[in-house]
């Protein structure tokens, strides 16, 4: 038989449904919940659990369910009047019985709300009422926000901060989320559905990545002073430095210590981060350098930035680098990554060896004699 636990969690479960009736209009009451037949063999136990049901019902509350009985006969019971039906007749008697009745009114005020200002909404209320009850106080300032991405938006003029909106300096920062499924439904036309970052994907301006420089040339320091310098992405894309080669390394110290090389410019890659180096149309005609660790994650990102520049050549990733500072080996760090498309096949051979032995060579163990050395053939 069911209980009243399970009566209320049932009722519960219907709620999202009962709230997008209220917005389409259609009709939802009376509800029934069918009622599990079996009968539990101890009569003061069955005679119980009837009585539990009967007691939060309608008829003894004044609100909520109605209890559908009939007449069962049962072999050690006799015959006895059973739950068949837990009937909510309205929507009334249900939303008092769940104990919404303060969340349902503010629901339908919003929704109000909404709809009267922007009724292109009335599908996506349908469909997330359950979000326009969690931004219950929030509401009047999203609407702002979305009337003004609707009515004034220019992509690439204004950081968050600055849009002229009238609300808080920081609503629309804490509230990304609801804003961003309300943003991609009312203008699909300016959004960039495969960015996930929220002012990429609404054409927004955002702090940039920087990417750090250190020009190895001393005739190419810029106005004979700078030699070390940070750049945002965009003004970096542009600048169009004048050099020859491009040695890009993972490690900072690395990065820092470089020596003096001929119509060559260092990049920091540090990590992962050479994947904002994608797309800058002044490298394709630089000779690319990479070195970074000889390491599962070393060669994941040698095999990236080859993907965006062909001529990428390794540096210092190679079998007779690793095999002669074997003293310096460390443990790798698993990488769920594989297939990597843009190595060698002496790069990829020792790519399978590191992740086989789990092995790693860090390039700051590298002696910096050694390094000078190697890299004395740009110099020329």
């Amino acid at each position: 038989m069911i209980t009243t636990a399970e009566i209320r969690k049932k009722a519960e479960k219907l709620y999202p449904s009962v709230l997008r009736s209220v917005l389409t209009g259609e009709g939802f009451f009376p509800v029934t919940l069918r009622s599990d037949k079996s009968l539990s063999k101890d009569f003061s136990a069955m005679s119980r659990e009837i009585a539990h049901i009967m007691s939060d019902s309608k008829d003894r509350k004044g609100f909520g369910y109605q209890v559908v009985s009939e007449k069962v006969k049962h072999r050690q019971h006799g015959i006895q009047d059973i739950p068949k039906a837990i009937v909510f007749e309205t929507l009334a008697d249900y939303i008092k019985y769940i104990g919404k009745q303060h969340e349902f009114d503010a629901f339908k005020a919003d929704a109000d709300r909404i709809l009267n200002s922007i009724p292109q909404l009335k599908d996506w209320c349908s469909s997330n009422p359950l979000m326009v009850v969690a931004n219950n106080k929030s509401w009047e300032d999203l609407v702002k926000v979305c009337l003004w991405f609707i009515s004034f938006h220019e992509t690439g003029k204004y950081y968050i901060r600055e849009l002229p909106i009238e609300i808080h300096t920081k609503f629309i920062e804490s509230h990304l989320g609801v804003l961003r499924l309300l943003l991609d439904e009312l203008i699909p036309h300016l959004s960039k559905r495969e960015e996930t970052f929220f002012q990429k994907r609404f054409g927004l301006k955002h702090e940039e990545p920087r990417i750090r420089i250190r020009i190895l040339d001393p005739s190419l320091i810029i106005d004979n002073r700078f030699s070390d310098i940070s750049l945002p992405l965009s003004d970096f894309s542009n600048a169009n430095f004048i050099c020859r080669n491009v040695l890009i390394t993972e490690n900072l110290m690395n990065f820092l210590t470089l020596p003096k090389l001929k119509n060559t410019i260092a990049i920091w890659g540090g990590g992962y981060a050479v994947k904002n180096l994608q797309l800058i149309e002044w490298m394709v005609n630089k000779h690319i350098y990479y070195w970074g660790d000889i390491d599962i994650q070393g060669f994941e990102i040698l095999s990236m930035l080859r993907g965006y520049y062909e001529q990428t050549v390794s540096l210092m990733m190679d079998e007779i680098t690793f095999n002669k500072f074997n003293h310096y080996h460390g443990t790798g760090s698993v990488s769920n990554v594989w297939g990597l498309n843009h190595l060698t096949i002496s790069e990829h051979n020792l790519y399978l060896r590191v992740y086989a032995e789990n092995q790693r060579l860090e390039q700051e163990k590298i002696p910096q004699g050694y390094v000078n050395e190697i890299l004395r053939h740009l110099d020329n």
